[in-house]
């Protein structure tokens, strides 16, 4: 029997069968002691290993206990852990049963037979205890509420200045607030906590007075009971666990164990936020309709891992609206046998190959206990490698993601000709600028795959009724009377205003004709010069309020069927136009003070606030603020900016730009590194400088040619195929469902996770993203 050593090193895929999803629970898993990867009873003849650790779950219905006590009340912001909301399937109890299989005998022996060989017997053992690969990424436990002890707590600063606190009631010692209040554990200050998105909440006093003294923890006062408080550290900005607050308290004459809570916690709040969106939660869902299963080819269910709905949505709608990108994958069988279980080509396509066929994964009479839908989870696993958010087991943003996959399409595309799809997306951007001095023109080109579309909610026809409603709510949420979803007035678009606002002419300043070589004034207008056979759209649902916090806009946006975007055309250079004689230049972009200081007031990095009002070039603080939220996890968020120098001449055709590598070779990169980061971004610097640090993996890639093409141009006509939808408050927590609509039939499909059923009212006016097919 040949045994391979098995190490922490060693990946073990053992949850499921590495060429289909089967599982224990599907079928019998054998675990070969070779490779160490799992088979299913079908195609465990796929492997040449002698002796394996057979695997069988049985699932039974679990009996009810009277004695039982009933669900108890949510108190947490999490999936799968105490007080959180139960992802579990109680209903159900399983029992795993392991022998060691011999299959040249086609016998199984138990674990503990002493006519196995010893080494046999314990890497039994040691597969059934070793944590499998990717086992933390398929986690379907998430707490949203999960703190760490604060660094600050053990050996914590507290004055001897006499200060002993009163149980109430409190008031900001810098304004009249008398709520939301947080008492500062070294000196007993009590201040009031951050400004809310909706206008409510504090006035900043409590970060404030951190940005002057240093003083790092608070309390939030109200939330104080024998079990614990809210606690803040405003050193490592976030909420932390004080192991020693009650003495901390005990300092300002608090004694926990007397006190009780009179205001919610930051959790209570969280959940409350997201339970108020009853009208977008049973508009998307369909909630109150008797939505009728289907199954069969096609209506494969994606079972959710852990927050991983927005991976489940985002496939399905490619796999299953993108014929030349399920067809050619499927075609594909040059996987070798040593990458299957890491190969993205040979995962995407098994899923693929299962979407069409899902034969027991989809059926009514489903196993009771196993259910329908496949889990993805080597996928997932692929998908995510080398980038921190995708790898992680929290919910992301379903735009990044899709452009995410379609980066992981094109480094398939590049060795693998016959796997090119990302056509089917890829359209060409027209930038057109006109000098206000010279009146030459300059026309610019830039590829991309998904249209983001801008919400112009001051041309919204029911905007006064919109910002009456959104000025009583705010009101509404400082008094503490409950929101009801019901009530909400949203702002009503259409998606024409969209597209016309996406096109509409802007004004750029200091602009440094190299004709005139004047400073002055310029027109820039944006147009499609090519039209795709499938466009994805993004609707910037995120945004900013008036106060500069993030929040989510409440728009009704009006989508046809089928919608004619020829208007957005661009025609390159016209009769009568005459072109620059170089490219322009600008002077050196300074970052403007006031967005770098707004930005900095709100508890940010300041050269993280420098590189936001530097890349935003100064277009204003809610710009800046949006590229803060989506770039603030980046590695080198807080390191110093590199400014760029312009110059006059445009880069060789294809080639980088030889000051764009000089600046990635300044943070450390080698030139070849530089030059293939440049090629992945299209010359783009800034993206070019994220990628380097996401994708180190692939800094080493041989240079290639460059190649033109990669664009399918038509007639810019299209109907609407799918949809991609949002339920929270922000892309960071919440749901994704997506609808899909039949290009025969017109009958649209809700697929949420595994569940796959008919559609009556599909969501359009509340989606997020849109596909169009080409008519």
């Amino acid at each position: 029997m040949i045994v391979n050593p098995l190490t922490t090193s060693t990946k073990l895929y053992k949850d499921q069968c590495v060429y289909c999803f089967d599982t224990p629970l599907h079928s019998a898993l054998y675990v070969d002691f070779t490779r160490y990867w799992a088979y299913c009873q079908k195609c465990i003849d796929k492997s040449d290993a002698s002796v394996f650790l057979r695997h069988v779950r049985e699932v039974r219905e679990r009996e009810e206990n009277e004695d039982e006590d009933p669900p108890a009340k949510i108190t947490r912001l999490a999936i799968g852990v105490e007080g959180g909301f139960d992802a579990s399937k109680e209903q159900y109890e399983y029992t795993d049963t392991y022998t060691v299989y011999v299959k040249a005998e086609d016998k199984n022996y138990q674990l503990d037979d002493t006519t196995l060989p010893e080494n046999v017997r314990v890497t039994a053992r040691n597969v059934i205890n070793f944590q499998s690969a990717g086992a933390q990424e398929q986690s379907a436990q998430w707490d949203g509420e999960e703190r760490k002890v604060s660094r600050f707590a053990e050996n914590l600063q507290q004055l001897d200045n006499g200060v002993k606190v009163p149980p109430g009631p409190w008031v900001c010692s810098m304004c009249d607030k008398r709520d939301n209040l947080w008492m500062n554990l070294t000196c007993g200050t009590i201040l009031c906590g951050r400004r809310y998105f909706d206008g409510t909440g504090g006035n900043n006093h409590a970060v404030d007075y951190y940005e002057t003294t240093k003083y790092p923890l608070a309390v939030k006062l109200g939330t104080i009971t024998p079990q614990g408080a809210d606690v803040y550290s405003y050193g490592e900005d976030d909420m932390v666990l004080d192991p020693y607050l009650a003495k901390h308290l005990e300092h300002f004459g608090i004694n926990m164990m007397h006190c009780q809570q009179t205001e919610k916690t930051m959790t209570e709040l969280e959940i409350d936020a997201n339970m108020n969106l009853k009208f977008e939660y049973d508009s998307i869902l369909e909630s109150g309709v008797a939505l009728k299963p289907v199954y069969g080819p096609g209506y494969l269910g994606l079972v959710n891992m852990g927050n991983t709905c927005y991976m489940n949505s985002v496939l399905q709608v490619l796999l299953n609206c993108v014929p030349g990108l399920a067809t050619k994958y499927l075609a594909y069988n040059s996987t070798p046998t040593y990458e299957i279980p890491t190969s993205f080509a040979f995962q995407l396509k098994t899923l693929v190959q299962y979407i069409q066929n899902p034969g027991d994964y989809s059926k009514a009479d489903a196993i009771p206990g196993v259910g329908n839908g496949v889990k993805p989870a080597l996928l997932k696993t692929i998908i995510g490698k080398g980038h921190s958010e995708f790898s992680s087991s929290r919910q992301q943003d379903a735009h990044e993601y899709f452009l995410h996959i379609i980066d992981l399409l094109e480094k398939q595309e590049k060795n693998k000709p016959e796997l090119q799809s990302t056509d089917n997306f890829a359209f060409e951007i027209e930038e057109r600028i006109q000098c206000n001095q010279s009146q030459k023109v300059l026309y610019k080109t830039r590829k991309d795959y998904c249209l983001s579309l801008p919400l112009p909610l001051h041309l919204a026809p029911n905007r006064d009724e919109a910002e009456a409603w959104e000025a009583r709510k705010a009101e509404m949420d400082r008094t503490g009377e409950r929101v009801k979803g019901d009530d909400c007035i949203k702002y009503q678009l259409d998606l024409k205003q969209c597209l016309e606002a996406l096109n509409s002419p802007e004004t750029i300043t200091d602009f440094l004709s190299p004709d005139t070589n004047v400073k002055g004034t310029a027109q820039t207008k944006t147009s499609l010069k090519t039209f795709p056979p499938y466009l994805m759209v993004q609707a910037r649902r995120f945004t900013l309020t008036p106060d500069w916090q993030p929040k989510k806009l409440d728009v009704l946006l009006e989508v046809p069927d089928e919608v004619n975007m020829e208007f957005l055309r661009g025609k390159g250079l016209q009769s009568g136009e005459v072109e620059m004689s170089g490219e322009p230049t600008v002077a050196p972009l300074e970052p403007d003070q006031e967005i770098v200081s707004g930005l900095v007031g709100m508890g940010f990095a300041l050269e993280g606030c420098r590189k936001a009002a530097y890349h935003t070039k100064n277009a204003g603080l809610e710009v800046a603020m949006e590229w803060v939220l989506t770039h603030m996890e980046d590695p080198d968020f807080a390191s110093p900016l590199v400014i760029e120098t312009p110059t006059a001449a445009a880069p060789a055709a294809g080639g980088p730009d030889p000051e764009s590598i000089m600046m990635i070779c300044a943070m450390g990169f080698t030139e070849a590194q530089a030059k293939v980061a440049l090629r992945k971004c299209d010359n783009n610097l800034e993206r070019a400088a994220d990628w380097v640090f996401t994708h180190p993996d692939e800094l080493d890639e041989p240079e290639v040619p460059v190649q033109s093409g990669g664009v399918r141009d038509g007639e810019g006509r299209y109907r609407l195929r799918a949809l991609i939808s949002h339920i929270g408050t922000s892309t960071a927590c919440g749901h994704y469902v997506c609808h899909i609509r039949d290009p025969a039939s017109g009958q649209w499909t809700i697929y949420n996770d595994e569940k796959v059923a008919v559609s009556v009212k599909p969501p359009k006016e509340l989606a997020y993203l849109y596909l169009f097919e080409r008519m």
